[in-house]
């Protein structure tokens, strides 16, 4: 009966160590929505119609770092 002890507690001890690691760790983050671009009808001279594409900001403008900044005050 001993043995029966010792296993249901290396369970529970098991049970509440992924418990503290799934608690503990932080969710992913949510992916970006991907930017369409617009499509615009320019009238020219003469009534000439073209189309114009204007491309989103592509996301190699934007940058992540893990460093906070200290705001000064």
């Amino acid at each position: 009966m001993e043995r029966v002890w010792v296993v249901v507690l290396s369970v529970w001890a098991m049970l509440a160590i992924v418990a503290v690691l799934a608690w503990m760790h932080r969710p992913a983050p949510a992916a970006l929505p991907q930017a369409t671009p617009q499509t615009l009808v320019v009238t020219g001279p003469n009534g000439k119609r073209r189309l114009v594409v204007l491309q989103a900001p592509s996301a190699a403008t934007t940058h992540a770092t893990t460093m906070t900044s200290v705001v000064a005050g």
